[in-house]
């Protein structure tokens, strides 16, 4: 019913200011939000390419698995669609998709983890996309060797990361998504890069 399209990723459209390339008129999230609730299908695909790369990023960064996070994205957006109705403007669109996605990629690790036993060298591997994906992009590269590096954090330490590293977030809407203070969120990004350090200075060689 809904393609989130991310088998490849497009450079992301970050917020809601963004001018639609065919009109030159703004079109808020609000916006497209009441006309998909209208029915219209165009306005809801504009959205869902509008989030769709960043909401994929985080995804794998939480998963670090190409495949499932692309299940999670499409998991994601179609809740979206079944909730139009229901959404209440109180919290930024941007912010309820990166809550569900949270929610959904935890969930997903734990049925993950529940079906398959994972060794400890298959924690710092990383299943990545087809080889046609990514294509020796440095920026992918750079992405993967940072999701190898969350891989062994502590999963509210990750998931802190992530929304900074690959979201963008700030402390305040990190706070918001996870249900947490700003002063819980600057704690779990200290600890996490007091770790992250550690595990680099251990062997900066595997990293690269």
């Amino acid at each position: 019913m809904i393609g989130c399209g991310v088998a490849r990723l497009r450079p992301p459209v970050d917020n809601d200011d963004d001018l639609d390339p065919c009109t030159d008129q703004p079109e808020t999230d609000r916006e497209l939000l009441e006309l998909a609730l209208r029915g219209d299908e165009a306005a809801f695909a504009r959205l869902v390419e509008r989030h769709q790369d960043k909401i994929f990023r985080l995804v794998r960064g939480i998963l670090g698995d190409w495949h499932r996070s692309e299940d999670v994205c499409q998991e994601v957006f179609t809740a979206l669609y079944r909730r139009l109705g229901a959404f209440r403007h109180e919290a930024r669109l941007s912010t309820w998709l990166y809550r569900v996605a949270v929610n959904g990629a935890l969930k997903a690790r734990k049925r993950w983890r529940r079906s398959e036993a994972v060794s400890l060298d298959a924690v710092f591997e990383v299943a990545g996309p087809p080889a046609a994906a990514g294509g020796g992009d440095p920026a992918f590269e750079g992405e993967e060797v940072l999701e190898r590096l969350l891989a062994p954090l502590p999963e509210k330490l990750r998931v802190a990361v992530v929304l900074r590293e690959k979201g963008g977030l700030s402390y305040e809407e990190i706070a918001r998504v996870l249900g947490c203070t700003r002063g819980a969120v600057e704690q779990r990004l200290h600890r996490a890069m007091v770790l992250l350090r550690g595990v680099w200075k251990e062997s900066p060689d595997r990293w690269l």
